[in-house]
């Protein structure tokens, strides 16, 4: 078996070709593998001289190596314990948000049973629609120049109508329609957080958000999360002491499947709003209530006339529509509009009209059928697992299309790359981690497949790689 002192002989030939000192060299060394993912958080290293021994280089040259990489943070030392990896490996510096966001994309050739991605298959109304757009529209599917930069009107009135249904008094002027949930996200992060300014995720989030935090040049604040979800005294602190231009949270969360209650949702918007935090509210998932109780949407509550909300039609209907919305004050909503059709023209009319009637005249039906397949999913996720003897621990979700599972021996990243290699690949915890070292036991097993797919899939997990 290949040791850490095997991995790093073989980069430090690498890097022994260029320039500078050699312990210099050594330090690299040690950084590409952990930026690779070769080396995990919390991965013990050698010691001086057990190391310094296989490289045939002096101790005095180790030390100083493992010198700098503590004062950069890169290593822990404890005395008498072997030095480990620290606080910035696998972390929100060494993982670029390019590289969080690919570990839950498909790639050009699908996969077996793709667990990495939660999205769901196209909704039977949404086929219909597709492949009838001139019947289900009841007229002319392809009309006018075929451009809606600013949203058509009708999507805009059915957004506004959904919304009021929610308890959002809102107004056509503040909403904005958007090339699915991630735009919404993008657009809103990089509208109220300045350059060098602070957003707040939970410590734990969603990988897309990280992309709009840099987009924004922003830094990510790690609120606290406890078993139950959000910690809020602890995020209401954290408010107090950074004052954070926004602060991203998700009405069931993604990807652990937990939701706070009305009473702290009302606290957590009520100490925004003493700091002049934006929240940003993601409710793309803010209707898969598994347990069946819908949570309100933040702008409900008390303060929350400056928190922006989010919404889209991919979790209930299809990823592949591509049509979200955020709802915002009129003033930053117009800002908004107009920065997404300089982007992409806003997207084609006519899946926007489609986008409408969906919204409009099929949600309740198509939410209740969407959470009765996820249900189904779920109970064959359950049953497989155990069925399989597996050890994953995992806590049964209130609401979304995940379980957050912790593998007892750690060890995610590797599980990771031995589920793609099987053809079943499945996101480590490292693309959703805001503190260095949060998801190093867990990955996402998204349960959006049909039961069957879900049976094959966790079968192969459990035959070639748990």
């Amino acid at each position: 078996m290949r040791t850490t002192a095997d991995q790093l002989a073989d980069v430090l030939d690498h890097w022994q070709s260029g320039t500078g000192p050699l312990y210099q060299q050594l330090a690299d060394a040690i950084v590409s593998l952990a930026e690779a993912g070769s080396l995990e958080h919390g991965s013990r290293l050698p010691s001086e001289r057990a190391l310094a021994q296989r490289l045939h280089l002096s101790r005095n040259t180790v030390t100083a190596a493992y010198q700098q990489l503590r004062e950069l943070e890169w290593l822990e030392v404890t005395p008498g314990a072997a030095p480990r990896l620290g606080s910035l490996s696998r972390g929100v510096m060494a993982l670029s948000p390019q590289d969080r966001f690919a570990r839950i994309l498909v790639g050009q050739r699908p996969p077996l049973v793709g667990f990495n991605t939660a999205s769901p298959p196209a909704a039977p109304v949404v086929s219909h629609a597709l492949n009838n757009p001139s019947e289900f529209l009841g007229g002319p599917a392809v009309i006018g120049n075929g451009y809606a930069a600013l949203g058509d009107l009708d999507l805009v009135r059915a957004i506004v109508n959904h919304l009021r249904a929610e308890g959002i008094p809102a107004q056509p002027d503040e909403v904005v329609v958007t090339s699915g949930g991630q735009q919404a996200v993008w657009l809103a992060v990089t509208g109220v957080a300045g350059d060098g300014g602070a957003v707040a995720l939970e410590s734990v989030t969603y990988p897309g958000v990280f992309d709009a935090v840099q987009a924004a040049g922003a830094r990510p604040l790690a609120m606290p999360m406890t078993p139950a979800g959000l910690d809020v005294a602890a995020a209401g602190k954290l408010f107090k002491a950074a004052r954070p231009h926004a602060a991203y949270v998700t009405t069931f969360h993604n990807p652990t499947g937990t939701a706070i209650s009305d009473e702290d949702a009302a606290r957590l918007v009520a100490s925004a709003a003493s700091t002049g935090t934006t929240i940003i509210d993601d409710r793309i998932i803010g209707d898969i209530a598994l347990d069946g109780a819908k949570r309100r949407p933040m702008a409900t509550f008390p303060g929350g006339g400056s928190v922006i909300t989010i919404g889209g039609l991919s979790k209930v209907f299809w990823g592949g529509l591509r049509i979200g919305w955020l709802h915002t004050n009129a003033t930053l909503a117009a800002q908004l509009r107009h920065r997404r059709a300089a982007m992409d023209l806003g997207g084609p009319a006519m899946l926007q009209r489609i986008g409408a009637k969906l919204l409009s005249e099929h949600y309740e039906q198509t939410l209740q059928w969407r959470l009765g397949e996820l249900r189904e999913s779920l109970a064959a996720a359950r049953e497989s697992i155990a069925e399989a003897g597996l050890d994953w621990e995992y806590t049964e979700p209130v609401g979304g299309p995940s379980l957050w599972i912790r593998l007892p021996d750690g060890g995610a990243e590797r599980f990771a790359e031995r589920s793609a290699a099987a053809g079943v690949p499945v996101a480590p915890g490292s693309a959703f981690e805001v503190v260095p070292g949060a998801g190093a036991d867990r990955f996402r097993l998204p349960f959006y497949l049909p039961a069957e797919d879900m049976r094959l899939g966790i079968k192969i997990l459990a035959a070639k790689v748990a």
